[in-house]
């Protein structure tokens, strides 16, 4: 194979890329990278910032191409505040003692539109 490319007459030629051709060049893509790595800016927040007319699937490929930034799902939901937590536990403590009375309650499930009582279960 390199022999082959060694003694060929004709200058070698990488094989053109299929598919549609990149948006972005490679300094629109830098561009990207140093906002994403140095401001705490949204995939939405750099496609708005951009002055290419691109998608945000493109701002987020060329962010995890450039391979130092890690990425990363947000959890998808906070950490509960103190504030919180003491009403919930305060609440847990009011409803203790209702012992059988939980039998009588009537929970549902809106989202599946079923209804059930605890001694159905």
């Amino acid at each position: 194979m390199i022999y082959r490319v060694l003694t060929r007459k004709t200058p070698y030629k990488p094989k053109s890329r299929s598919g549609r051709p990149r948006v972005t060049d490679i300094h629109s893509d830098r561009q990207i990278q140093k906002m994403a790595s140095s401001q705490e800016m949204s995939v939405r927040e750099i496609t708005g910032a951009s002055r290419l007319q691109i998608f945000n699937n493109t701002v987020h490929r060329r962010i995890i191409e450039s391979g130092y930034m890690i990425h990363a799902k947000m959890a998808r939901r906070l950490p509960l505040s103190k504030l919180h937590i003491s009403k919930t536990l305060q609440w847990v403590r009011n409803h203790m003692s209702y012992g059988d009375k939980w039998m009588a309650i009537l929970f549902n499930d809106e989202k599946n539109g079923t209804t059930m009582d605890l001694t159905g279960i």
